[in-house]
């Protein structure tokens, strides 16, 4: 992934371009944004440190207050109000700026956690969006020694529902073939899903924590748990790392939008709704719809725009 290099604009607070650079060093090196996400995320950052400082002059990350994070959230569009979903990726840019900062100790604090926005949509569940993964990704590294919610989030990532996640063995992954066997449940067929870059990465270093017994279950800690308590515990791992993300609370945001996520990927590289059930492991072609947000009629993604 190549990194953001666009210097900060001239005539800032030293302070603030520091810790601007700084923020966005990390957030290339760090993996968790796609090269089409990236720039688009950096540049909302870039665009709220010049917001800061020409609206309530702003010298640092650290003196950032919940007032002004929402008012750049907020802020109107050249051509009118801002929508809900320009709101929310705006807050997603913060989230991530100042979980970065935190990380960096450029700030103590993020002033967007009691920021609440509008639903997204009216659906029970949506898929998660590109900034919402990416959240997630980084909320998901929760310390240098824990790697079982990070491999949680890997595992989702490649479509896993929490009904399979708990059944997943070392055997089961192809680090090689950057693919995982996922075993289906009743809602779900066995099949094989790819994982993205960045979750291989995360299923190696906890290989290399957890052993390598064949049979060793990956990221559920009991011994011969039920189905029904090894899903609870599933979706108690994932909704943990959407809540650290800031988005738990959201209505149309469930463990199951991750999969869908990963359905959407799918029929937008390839066009084919088959090829997202396939993915999914769903034997109909409209829930595979539903899930997405695929319009049969128009023929479109729900547009996140």
């Amino acid at each position: 992934m190549g990194k953001h290099t666009r210097a900060p604009s001239g005539g800032s607070s030293p302070s603030l371009d520091r810790d601007q650079h700084a923020v966005l060093a990390r957030l290339a090196d760090s993996g968790t944004l796609s090269d089409q996400s990236l720039p688009r995320i950096a540049e909302l950052i870039e665009r709220f440190c010049a917001f800061s400082e020409r609206a309530f002059d702003v010298a640092a990350l650290a003196e950032v207050t919940p007032v002004q994070a929402e008012a750049f959230v907020h802020a109107p569009m050249p051509a009118g109000e801002a929508s809900v979903a320009t709101m929310h990726l705006r807050r997603s840019a913060l989230r991530l700026l100042f979980r970065l900062a935190r990380e960096l100790d450029l700030a103590d604090s993020d002033p967007t956690i009691d920021l609440t926005l509008p639903a997204r949509s009216s659906k029970r569940i949506r898929p998660l969006t590109d900034d919402e993964v990416a959240m997630c990704r980084s909320a998901s590294l929760q310390s240098l020694t824990s790697t079982r919610p990070a491999a949680v989030w890997a595992l989702a990532e490649s479509s896993c529902r929490s009904g399979e996640l708990g059944h997943i063995r070392i055997a089961d992954v192809d680090l090689d073939a950057g693919r995982v066997w996922l075993h289906g449940s009743p809602r779900t067929d066995a099949r094989w899903a790819p994982l993205q870059d960045w979750g291989a990465t995360r299923l190696e270093r906890r290989l290399r924590v957890i052993g390598d017994d064949p049979d060793r279950l990956i990221v559920y800690d009991g011994e011969r748990g039920s189905d029904y308590h090894r899903q609870a515990a599933s979706c108690g791992a994932i909704s943990e790392t959407l809540r650290r993300a800031g988005i738990g609370g959201e209505p149309d945001i469930r463990p199951a939008s991750v999969a869908a996520w990963a359905g959407r990927q799918v029929l937008a590289a390839t066009g084919r709704i088959d090829e997202a059930a396939r993915r999914l492991g769903i034997r109909s072609l409209d829930r595979t719809a539903t899930l997405i947000g695929f319009d049969w009629h128009s023929d479109r993604l729900e547009s996140d725009a």
